[in-house]
């Protein structure tokens, strides 16, 4: 008898095993059915001819951007618009992984727990979809980007509402080009930039450095440099496009001194810079609005001396997309703790009927609010005493910083950046640009900034 106990309790042991992961495979089947059915490996989804969806996909202001009509679907009437919001809204394929048609597609695909996607169409109804999204503001940056390809990011600090999600190249979502897979224009078109490419952010990574040495370095407040243009670190150089002459913290980020900040990254060091770096959004992954977020790196764990000095002004390794330098720019206006971007305004439930509209929520904290204030006085003397205060073509009261990002052993071709904030409590928006291979944030970056931002306020004022 005993020993039929003892080999009872093993089966016993097999047989709750057995009912706990059925209970938990139903539990996942309930909970997440309609994110397993929309997963692009599934071809009935996914198919070259995609489904035909039902629910409409609306910007921020009610403006249909995807809607269904007779069997067909379609897109904004206006050429600019479609082209401008595709990176965002997808087409009716499943190429863009992080559109809305994509992320979404069960929701406006009219999905049910029951029938799955079985119901005849008469039956069926997809939910709408309303997004952050400003279509105004998208199209000013698609048409400020032109030719380039790059990607451009403005959001409310205080609502986390993201109303521009800019990427270029794109195309058509009504007339796909026969020659997309071939023709280099359209090279990454599937991508959203904005969301997923990961860039060397040149110096508008000083903002991490500065940061950094705010907290780590005890000396930062009396730490000044004499810079001729020249240093060497390591034995290997480190330099400026000009002389910058004596420099403090404040007047090295106003003339964007690499000697200055290079310095200040091996003082501080390794362990200290990868610390920062990790709290303003670096080897991390994220997931906001159900969208995966590409991941900006910091790695100096097998860096020189010198490397480590040129991380320090954003170069070396160092990659970074343009939604987290936003989100490090909302962090700087919010007092070092940003909200998290969001997409998605709200979707309406089945058959149509009205949703609340979704709330945001705080992110980890970046910085202190001593910190923050103290690189928002540094950003803010940025565009007073060296962009000028009409470049962003505005009455905002701009703080910015401009980078210019090399990716090749000449120097040529640079990418071009720019990240920042508006102060004024009405239009609380932080924004990042890049613009790839544009030589200079200050040319190529900030003028797509200033388009974004006057048709933000615009738009806000209508």
């Amino acid at each position: 008898m005993k020993k039929t106990r003892t080999r009872a309790f093993p089966v016993l042991l097999l047989t709750i095993a057995f009912f706990v992961g059925i209970a938990y495979f139903v539990f996942n089947l309930v909970i997440h059915s309609a994110e397993w059915a929309s997963m692009p490996t599934n071809w009935h989804l996914s198919d070259n001819e995609g489904i035909e969806l039902a629910g409409s996909v609306l910007d921020r202001n009610g403006v249909v951007l995807a809607y269904t009509e007779n069997g067909q679907r379609l897109y904004n009437e206006d050429y600019s618009t479609r082209c401008a919001c595709l990176p965002v809204v997808g087409d009716s394929t499943v190429n863009n992984s992080t559109a809305i048609q994509t992320v979404y597609r069960s929701d406006l695909s009219g999905y049910n727990f029951i029938f799955g996607l079985g119901l005849p169409e008469q039956y069926k109804s997809g939910r709408n979809i309303t997004l952050t999204i400003d279509s105004k503001v998208q199209k000013a940056a698609y048409e400020a980007l032109g030719y380039n390809k790059g990607a451009a990011v403005l959001y409310n600090y205080k609502t986390g509402e993201t109303l521009c999600l800019a990427s270029t190249p794109t195309y058509d979502p009504m007339n796909v080009p026969e020659d997309i897979e071939t023709n280099d224009a359209y090279d990454g078109a599937y991508i959203n930039r904005a969301l997923s490419a990961a860039y060397p952010p040149g110096s508008t990574f000083k903002i991490v450095t500065a940061a950094a040495a705010l907290q780590y370095k005890s000396d930062i407040d009396s730490f000044e440099y004499d810079c001729n243009g020249y240093d060497e670190l390591g034995g290997k150089p480190v330099t400026c496009y000009e002389p910058n002459g004596h420099v403090n913290l404040k007047e090295a980020m106003k003339t964007s001194c690499n000697i200055f900040f290079a310095n200040v990254a091996v003082d501080v060091g390794k362990k200290h810079m990868t610390e920062q770096a990790e709290k303003m959004g670096f080897n991390g992954s994220y997931k906001w609005d159900g969208i995966n977020i590409g991941k900006s790196s910091y790695d100096v764990s097998k860096a020189s001396v010198n490397e480590l000095g040129w991380s320090g002004v954003g170069q070396y390794k160092v990659l970074e997309t343009p939604i987290n330098m936003a989100v490090i720019s909302a962090a700087v206006a919010s007092g070092g703790t940003p909200m998290k971007p969001m997409f998605v305004k709200n979707i309406s439930g089945q058959f149509g009927v009205p949703s609340a509209d979704k709330k945001s929520e705080k992110a980890k904290q970046m910085m202190s609010g001593d910190i923050a204030d103290r690189i928002s006085e540094m950003m803010r003397a940025c565009v007073e005493e060296s962009y000028g205060e009409w470049v962003f073509g505005t009455n905002l009261k701009i703080c910015a910083k401009t980078g210019t990002a090399e990716v090749s052993s000449s120097g040529e071709d640079a990418h071009g950046w720019v990240t920042g904030y508006s102060m004024d409590d009405e239009y609380p928006y932080a924004f990042a640009v890049i613009v790839e291979h544009g030589n200079s944030g200050y040319r190529a970056a900030i003028p797509v900034a200033a388009a974004m931002l006057q048709a933000a306020v615009e738009s806000d004022k209508n």
